[in-house]
């Protein structure tokens, strides 16, 4: 896309330290807050690697909760009944951190 047009605006000094966070914590440029808040009126951060972290923690809980419902096909639920409320409450526990870091 071609960036040919240039706007200068006078920001308060509130205004310039929230843009400034704004762009602290999104690990983005100045100007490219500014155009994602025009194009989708938000600003997303990137993803950390604290929570890449615990994404991968989820994802290779997901995978025990897989077999375990496999083995629970195979043998019954009551003898992995156990395994799978501790599978359940460590996935539960990664999901409130990814929402704690919002």
């Amino acid at each position: 896309m071609d960036k040919k047009n240039t706007v200068t605006i006078r920001l308060t000094d509130e205004q310039f330290d929230r843009l400034r966070s704004l762009s602290r914590r999104s690990k983005r440029s100045q100007s490219e807050v500014v155009r994602s808040l025009i194009e989708h009126g938000t600003v997303r951060e990137r993803i950390t690697k604290e929570n890449l972290d615990i994404i991968r923690k989820l994802i290779g809980e997901s995978t025990n909760l897989n077999q375990l419902a496999k083995r629970a096909n195979a043998y019954g639920f009551y003898r992995v009944a156990d395994e799978c409320r501790t599978v359940a409450q460590q996935i539960s526990q990664l999901i409130k951190q990814l929402k704690d870091d919002r």
